[in-house]
């Protein structure tokens, strides 16, 4: 789903700011998704099925 791919692009951009999932990673992924961990958990759980 291309909300899964927002969340891994965000997730990774956000890297360049914040190198570890510290706090203020979690807090910088909210300022951009606010659904964020709804999106980390779907991917928790479909991850798995996706091959590279």
């Amino acid at each position: 789903p291309m909300s899964i791919v927002d969340y891994v692009v965000v997730h990774e951009l956000v890297h360049l700011k914040e190198k570890n999932h510290t706090q203020k990673f979690w807090e910088i992924m909210g300022t951009v998704l606010a659904d964020y961990e709804k999106r980390k958990e779907w991917l928790k759980v479909n991850g798995n099925y996706f091959e590279i």
